[in-house]
């Protein structure tokens, strides 16, 4: 039972490696939590790489979701904008606070752009991720016939390499561009050798990169910079490479920090003013043997920080740190070619590019092809959580349709035929209605999870028109020491409170209980005097959608970690998304028909809103919205767990030889907090229409004959 939370601020390079080496030897009733602001964290060494176009954005960056899941971690992602170190509490923007016990930082540092109009017109080479995600508009910005001349201020390594990067990059798309060089002084990477320094002037020169020295920035204009000197240099864009400065909060929280606002340190890389607090990396500060600010000592710090990680939530001795005074160091030049030095010697070439590469390589491989898959049986099948966990519905009809049920005359009796909400009051003025829904836990962020769960409860309100009043929770939180359990449940209860009152919906009670899984259920209730019904279909009606498709196989393939940033980060910013927009906007519409498209996909739900009439839907499959990267995930075989019991509907549906094929699947893919489908005349159609996301998905016709199926797919 885990005991203790272990609370790691950012993923930066000696963070990745600590959290593999616990994945491989966990500490016992210890829980790990990662928080970042971004699921993929670049490796600096190969960004130079990446820039110049030898490496693709997958090579050169660490995906912090599956390496999380990997080393069975929490993973939070959010941005941390403080620490109270007196109530042991992280502040994260747009989430509640998160709990810790002992708390690893490795968020690393900015370039330094306090310089007046840096910060709005210059981009930072650091955080490596922002880069990463401005390079490609860079790139691709129309100078329109005009050769753009760019400044790489600061000429260290990291700015030499940037310049030649950039430079080989528009040489080979056949691409003009000016580039500059500037430093404040005069001698090229003074700390270098002669033989490093030589290669570097000879690399700028074959690549047209004017070194401009004695220029101290002072001010950044839209268009040109200017010196301490009054000189003025013209430009397109900066990109700066300047020493690093360091993030702002941990020095507010109190954090003993050096005269520059990194984090202090000793031998254990322990905090000198709070023992809880660790640091590493950039961010740390090693006043007992200070060291420059390079990734390699990030990298060596790594088995240090582990020891003493460990020592400190077992109670046992501590480890010194101990990291080389010198250390290999490669300077890449554009091309494939690169120049270095170590112990005195210097080398260029493009064997040292084939060293550094492999160099680079390896540590990669540590991530990409070599994770520790712990704490899983991957010889069982693996089952989806979110609507993907339900019940399938022939399963679900076989079950309910000979259960024996009580008779009052204001209710129904018949189990298996029912709106997406019941009638639980009848009174003489209106009744009341109630919708139970939720599932296995899906994330570890259980804020997320309240929050989306909600969401996906009330859908079945809306799906009848109804404005939801009042909900109570059923929460099974995974078994922990209470203290840990406590912090679980406020972060649970957090979300589904924020998302109640975003419903104009009152929490009102509720169970809770604790088990080996966290599981999470609502009751909804609500009144109305005029509902929608399910299945009022009328020949003639659009069919309209408000949401895309794809949640199923996004989280089947995260829990199987072949889910790439991008695509879950785009799937989270759905499942954070309410309906509750479109159902006010529709509500001042004649509805015929509505639902909402959740655990039988598409298909399931239109065969319930076309069940005992003699009407057919007929679904336009190039129409039907699809989450980003969803159509490639399936067509490489990944599916929800609960597709095979509903691959059956599909007998039910005649499919047109033009129909798209590759998403017929998708449309029985079942859906976490998936939109609202209505059926309406053509005229209020056109008014609905004009809201964003909303899509015509198909339209309701006659069957022409008896035997016609009730879903036709074009």
């Amino acid at each position: 039972m885990n005991e203790s939370d272990l609370v790691f601020i950012g993923g930066g390079h000696t963070h990745v490696l600590v959290l593999r080496m616990l994945a491989m030897k966990p500490i016992p009733n210890v829980r790990l939590t990662l928080i970042s602001d971004t699921r993929l964290t670049p490796y600096s060494g190969m960004l130079p790489g990446f820039i110049s176009g030898h490496y693709s954005k997958a090579q050169t960056h660490i995906d912090l979701n599956k390496l999380a899941q990997a080393a069975n971690v929490r993973f939070i992602h959010g941005r941390v904008t403080g620490l109270d170190v007196d109530l042991k509490r992280i502040h994260i923007h747009n989430h509640p606070d998160i709990e810790y016990d002992k708390v690893s930082i490795n968020v690393g540092s900015t370039p330094n752009l306090t310089v007046p109009g840096a910060k709005e017109f210059a981009v930072g080479v650091k955080p490596v991720s922002q880069l990463t995600a401005t390079w490609a508009h860079l790139l691709a910005h129309d100078y329109q016939g005009k050769t753009p001349h760019w400044a790489v201020v600061g000429a260290g390594a990291a700015g030499v390499e940037i310049a030649l990067a950039i430079a080989h990059r528009f040489a080979q798309q056949q691409k003009p561009i000016q580039l500059s060089l500037v430093q404040s002084g005069s001698e090229l990477l003074s700390n270098y050798q002669r033989g490093v320094q030589k290669a570097v002037l000879k690399a700028l020169k074959r690549n047209n990169v004017t070194l401009v020295n004695h220029f101290r920035v002072a001010k950044v204009e839209q268009q040109q910079l200017v010196a301490d000197d009054n000189q003025v240099l013209a430009i397109d864009k900066s990109i700066w490479c300047t020493p690093a400065t360091a993030p702002t909060w941990p020095k507010k929280a109190g954090l003993a920090t050096d005269e520059l606002g990194f984090i202090e340190v000793n031998e254990y890389l322990q905090s000198t003013s709070h023992p809880d607090v660790f640091a590493a990396g950039d961010v740390a500060s090693m006043t007992y043997s200070p060291r420059p600010k390079a990734g390699v000592y990030a990298v060596r710090s790594a088995p240090f920080l582990e020891k003493n990680l460990r020592a400190a939530l077992q109670h046992t001795k501590f480890t010194k740190t101990k990291l080389q005074t010198s250390f290999l160091s490669l300077i890449s030049l554009g091309n494939r070619t690169a120049t270095g030095q170590k112990m005195g010697f210097s080398f260029s070439g493009g064997w040292v590019w084939k060293w550094k590469g492999h160099i680079d390589l390896t540590f990669m491989d540590l991530f990409q092809k070599h994770l520790p898959y712990m704490h899983n049986d991957m010889e069982e099948p693996m089952q989806c959580a979110g609507c993907g966990s339900k019940l399938g519905p022939q399963m679900l009809q076989e079950s309910l349709k000979d259960l024996p049920i009580y008779k009052q005359d204001n209710f129904p009796h018949h189990l298996v035929k029912t709106e997406d909400a019941a009638v639980a009051i009848v009174n003489k003025e209106q009744s009341v209605y109630q919708s139970i829904d939720g599932f296995r836990a899906f994330t570890d962020d259980l804020y997320r999870l309240g929050i989306v769960t909600t969401h996906h409860a009330v859908n079945d309100l809306y799906a009848m028109g109804i404005q939801p009043t009042s909900a109570q929770v059923w929460a099974n939180i995974c078994f922990a020491h209470p203290r840990l359990s406590k912090r679980d449940f406020q972060q649970l209860m957090s979300g589904i409170t924020e998302a109640l009152i975003h419903h104009e919906t009152t929490l009102v009670g509720g169970h809770s209980t604790q088990g080996k899984e966290t599981h999470l259920a609502m009751v909804v209730n609500g009144q109305q005097h005029h509902i929608w019904p399910k299945n009022n279909l009328k020949a003639g009606d659009y069919l309209l959608l408000n949401r895309p498709l794809g949640s199923g196989v996004i989280l089947a393939a995260d829990m199987q970690r072949k889910a790439e940033a991008e695509i879950v980060d785009g799937l989270w910013a759905h499942l954070l998304t309410s309906n509750r927009n479109f159902f006010t906007a529709v509500q001042n519409h004649e509805v015929h028909s509505a639902t909402d498209v959740s655990g039988f996909g598409l298909i399931g739900h239109c065969l319930e809103m076309v069940e005992g009439s003699d009407l057919q839907i007929n679904i336009d499959s190039r129409n039907v919205p699809l989450l980003p990267g969803v159509l490639d995930l399936s067509q490489v075989g990944i599916a929800s767990s609960l597709l095979p019991q509903l691959l059956p509907l599909k007998n039910r549906c005649m499919v047109s030889e033009n129909a798209q094929s590759q998403i017929i699947d998708l449309l029985l893919d079942p859906q976490t907090n998936g939109g609202l489908l209505v059926s309406v005349s053509p005229e209020v159609a056109e008014q609905l229409l004009v809201i964003d996301g909303v899509v015509k998905v198909g339209h309701v016709t006659c069957r022409m004959q008896t035997g016609d199926k009730e879903i036709a797919i074009y």
